[in-house]
């Protein structure tokens, strides 16, 4: 995820993501939440 996105686009994603908390995050704790489960989500695929 881009840190050049706006708040908006990354609570869509964190939204969509269903990462807890977001609404209370700031934009470099968004971005840092969506990455995460980004890379949890790769590794289940992975198996």
């Amino acid at each position: 995820m881009d840190a050049g996105a706006s708040k908006e686009d990354l609570l869509d994603v964190a939204r969509r993501l269903d990462i807890r908390g977001r609404s209370t995050m700031r934009k470099d704790e968004l971005v840092k939440a969506i990455r995460k489960a980004g890379t949890r989500a790769t590794a289940r695929a992975r198996g």
